[in-house]
């Protein structure tokens, strides 16, 4: 095969241009993909079994720094239900 077309100063800024088009159409479709893609790693580390165990603790200590639980009655609460 002849590659003597691809050397061609008449055909390199078609060539050129292909490529750039390329490149910038790649870019214009694969950016907000990663971006997405990124995002969604951002949530999905809020959801691993170590995450849920530091939100359910911090829940926990909450209920029992003061405030009362609403899932538990105080015994004042259930002697007159």
């Amino acid at each position: 095969m002849d590659f003597s077309l691809l050397f061609d100063p008449e055909y390199l800024p078609i060539i050129a241009g292909t490529l750039v088009g390329f490149g910038l159409l790649a870019a214009l479709l694969l950016v907000p993909v990663y971006r997405f893609l990124e995002r969604e790693r951002k949530v999905a580390q809020e959801w691993t079994p170590e995450a849920l165990a530091e939100r359910m603790q911090e829940k926990q200590s909450t209920t029992t720094n003061g405030a009362e639980s609403d899932a538990v009655p105080s015994d004042e609460e259930s002697d007159t239900a």
